[in-house]
């Protein structure tokens, strides 16, 4: 992987510090309270042991919960050696070593809970406290904190690396995972109280669940990857019954994820845009003949038009509201005048749009339905620009240049990984 300078150098800065903070502040680690902290490091190296594999990229594991309960009970210091060290080894086991991600992963983890730990405290949080309800907002902050904290690391490594906005990539880092998050708070909490007033060997309860807690995941995973190859059906059968459309959904669908994570898109909507453009021309296997014989090149808006709306009846049976209306409108989402599509979330209109312009370059450049020939890419690249503000969306034509320019559309899918705990909320960024 080549790294752009700023990554290259934020990197080292992140271990760096936080070395520096790890020797400087040693001393405010209690020693009469190193079984206790070993006990807690060794619940977060088997938690990230036990992860399961996201076949939508990187892993899912409950390494969440627990950093959220060392924020509670451990001291700043303590909490940002615990969520370090645990991590870092943590990772280290199951998968390939890769030297920069593991102290990366492990430096900026602990720095996140660091500050977590310290808006915890500020706040007057104290797990021992008779009343936790009186600790609400400290019991808050402290999380939200940390995952705005790993969020930010995150965002900022992925902006450099593939060269999108890092604002914008930040906050859909933060809007996809912390409300999700919230839902870990709870569990972390009852590990809090439990460690602090009755006894810190409760914490493995918690290390006996793991195993139980992968298993649920996996099943959840497993009926995910089935979606998948339901779809992945969908767009051979449509490709078997139009010769020389083999490739097409695919490349549409990499091209369009690329551009969606340019413009900063959550992981979720980036799933969905995917999805939709897999299967936006799933309409056409009814019309089939039409495309065969060459009558629908007398004609051939009215297939457009005819074939948007048979696709988007096909996935209206599947369990995702936002693809029938992607399908319909990804020919005139904005080239009705650039106005919104009655009913449609900005997410859904944002995904046709990136859909109507991948389209429109990749069928000119293979020479597919309407066009005849195949056209040369800088003929095509100046037709996109043309039609910047009129035929296209202007901040869809500004992403794919980018894009297009860096070749980042021929990338996998995940250059970092996003690990995912297993709780049914909450969730963390790993490089």
């Amino acid at each position: 992987m080549r790294f752009p300078l700023s990554a290259t150098l934020f990197i080292p800065a992140v271990v760096g510090a936080s070395a520096v903070l790890l020797v400087a502040a040693s001393g405010a680690i209690p020693s009469d309270q190193f079984p206790q902290i070993l006990l807690f490091m060794l619940l977060i190296v088997v938690a990230s042991y036990l992860h399961a594999q996201d076949p939508a990229g990187g892993v899912v594991s409950s390494t969440g919960t627990l950093f959220y309960a060392a924020i509670y009970i451990f001291n700043p210091v303590t909490t940002f050696f615990v969520v370090a060290m645990g991590y870092a080894i943590g990772n280290t086991l199951p998968r390939t070593w890769v030297t920069w991600r593991t102290f990366f992963n492990g430096a900026q983890m602990g720095l996140s809970a660091l500050l977590g730990s310290l808006v915890f405290r500020s706040l007057g949080g104290n797990p021992a406290a008779l009343s936790f309800a009186s600790q609400i907002l400290p019991s808050l902050l402290g999380p939200v904190t940390h995952q705005i904290a790993n969020n930010f690391f995150i965002g900022f490594l992925i902006s450099r690396m593939r060269g999108a906005p890092f604002v914008r990539t930040w906050i859909s880092f933060v809007q996809e995972f912390l409300w999700t998050n919230l839902l870990s708070i709870p569990t972390a909490v009852l590990i809090a109280i439990l460690y602090t007033r009755v006894h810190h060997a409760f914490v493995l309860i918690f290390l006996f669940s793991l195993p139980f807690q992968r298993w649920a995941v996996k099943l959840y995973l497993d009926e995910r990857t089935s979606y998948t190859r339901i779809i992945e059906s969908l767009v051979r059968a449509c490709e078997l019954s139009l010769p020389g459309t083999r490739g097409h959904a695919r490349r549409v669908a990499d091209l369009s994820v690329a551009i969606g994570r340019q413009l900063g898109l959550i992981e979720r909507d980036v799933e969905s845009l995917e999805y939709a453009a897999l299967l936006h021309d799933i309409g056409m296997i009814g019309l089939d003949e039409e495309l065969i014989s060459g009558r629908a090149y007398s004609s051939p808006q009215r297939l457009i038009d005819a074939h948007t709306k048979l696709g988007a009846e096909i996935v209206s049976e599947l369990p995702r509201r936002e693809l029938p209306e992607m399908i319909l409108h990804h020919h005139t989402a904005f080239r009705s005048g650039g106005g919104e599509v009655p009913g449609s979330a900005k997410s859904t209109l944002i995904g046709a749009r990136i859909i109507a312009l991948v389209e429109e370059v990749d069928s000119r450049l293979y020479g597919l339905f309407p066009y005849s020939q195949p056209e040369q890419s800088a003929v095509v690249l100046k037709f996109v620009a043309s039609g910047r503000g009129s035929l296209f969306d202007p901040e869809v034509v500004d992403a794919f240049s980018v894009v297009y320019a860096t070749g980042a559309e021929g990338k996998p899918k995940a250059d970092t990984v996003q690990s995912r705990p297993l709780q049914a909320g909450g969730a963390t960024d790993e490089a």
